[in-house]
């Protein structure tokens, strides 16, 4: 039976960078995958600016556009348009960019199996056996990074049923009559769908257009969808590929994520933005923190787990409740919501500014309270209010 320090299930974003950064460290680590690589990942595929300046390494093979200015409109109409100071995103193919991820990890003396689906977990005094593939494998910590979907937060019996919502992406052929219109700009419709929003995003060769939900409503997604594909007049595009995938739901929720000496990562942790739906940049966090959990408990693997739980809970958990917050006000009253945007631009660009990286939702938390205030208020002094409360909030931006 070989021996690792560390088995992973799952070569995501959240897996390969885990087994990258314990490779750094000398640790012996195995990286198991379901399927062959590259495999089609359903991903609207935004690696936000915040998410690049964590990853240590070279990856830019992977970026077939860069986004710099943001659109957002209400179900087709009106229109707000921001440039950020920095790109928001970059726009891979998820199957490129985690290949990428992998062959890092690889690089850094990880082992990697392809075609090895994880069937089964037990833990035996101080060792964890691994089913896979066939084979069996021992090991001391075992980390579960792969997805909502995955087997391992059952396995660790840490699994929480309907804790994700739906999202459904089609690819379109890039539309001749375009041209280089759409490089660059991310359109973002916040009247799509309710509580959630629709998105086109630009790649090499076509659109990514989507559509997703921060709850578990299911109900109309494809005519919701064929509708936001009138409004973009791409009705008549060809679809390419039309695939759907679930965004964790339970990201900022008081949730344990290890058990004995296993624990879950990425996804399958429930790490994603609650409002903007992000996935990836959490998933590196989350692997990074654990590589570091890890590491520092080389001599007591045991205690590793529970260390990487409150290092999860104080820097990625925190920050998700926050954004869940925000996510609440916005998405309640998203009509209201875009008027305010509309008449005061600035909002949406620290909205940017929360995904590349500037801003943090914990710093949102004033402009959250304007906007409640603002529309909840009948009070024939609500705009002077609301312009109060927004000085308020940019002096406190100004502080941190």
């Amino acid at each position: 039976m070989a021996k690792f320090d560390v088995i992973i299930s799952g070569a995501g974003p959240a897996g390969s960078t885990l087994a990258y950064n314990l490779a750094n460290e000398g640790i012996e680590v195995l990286l198991l995958e379901k399927e062959a690589l590259p495999r089609n990942k359903p991903c609207g595929g935004a690696v936000s600016f915040k998410s690049a300046r964590l990853l240590g390494f070279p990856w830019q093979e992977s970026v077939e556009d860069i986004i710099h200015t943001v659109e957002l409109s209400f179900a087709g109409s009106g229109g707000v348009r921001v440039r950020p100071e920095f790109p928001v995103a970059f726009m891979v193919s998820r199957s490129n960019f985690d290949r990428i991820l992998v062959h890092q990890a690889a690089k850094a003396g990880a082992n990697v199996l392809e075609n090895h689906a994880v069937s089964d977990v037990f833990f035996d005094r101080d060792r964890v056996v691994v089913s896979a593939g066939g084979k069996t494998f021992q090991g001391k910590i075992f980390a579960g990074a792969d997805g909502t979907r995955g087997n391992a937060a059952r396995l660790l019996g840490l699994h929480r049923p309907g804790r994700a919502g739906p999202a459904l992406e089609a690819e379109i052929e890039w539309p001749p009559e375009l041209g280089a219109s759409r490089r660059g700009v991310a359109k973002l419709d916040c009247g799509a769908v309710t509580w959630g929003y629709g998105w086109v995003f630009p790649k090499k060769n076509h659109l990514s257009v989507g559509i997703g939900v921060f709850s578990r409503n299911t109900r109309d997604l494809r005519r919701k969808l064929d509708e936001l594909l009138v409004r973009e007049g791409l009705d008549g595009s060809e679809i390419t590929r039309l695939q759907g995938h679930t965004i964790p739901l339970d990201g900022g929720l008081n949730r344990r994520i290890h058990n004995g000496p296993g624990f879950l990562v990425g996804d399958a942790a429930g790490f994603a933005d609650p409002f903007s739906g992000e996935g990836i940049y959490y998933a590196v966090k989350s692997g990074q923190l654990a590589a570091e959990a890890v590491a520092a408990n080389k001599t007591r693997p045991w205690l590793a787990p529970a260390y990487y739980q409150s290092l999860a809970d104080r820097y990625i958990r925190s920050e998700l409740a926050a954004a869940r917050r925000f996510a609440k006000i916005f998405y309640s009253f998203p009509h209201l919501v875009f008027r305010l945007i509309e008449k005061h631009p600035f909002i949406l660009q620290d909205l940017c500014a929360s995904v590349y990286g500037s801003i943090c939702y914990n710093q949102l938390k004033k402009l959250g309270m304007a906007i409640i205030r603002e529309i909840t208020s009948g009070d024939s002094l609500s705009s002077r209010l609301f312009r109060n409360h927004l000085k308020a909030y940019k002096s406190c931006k100004r502080k941190t």
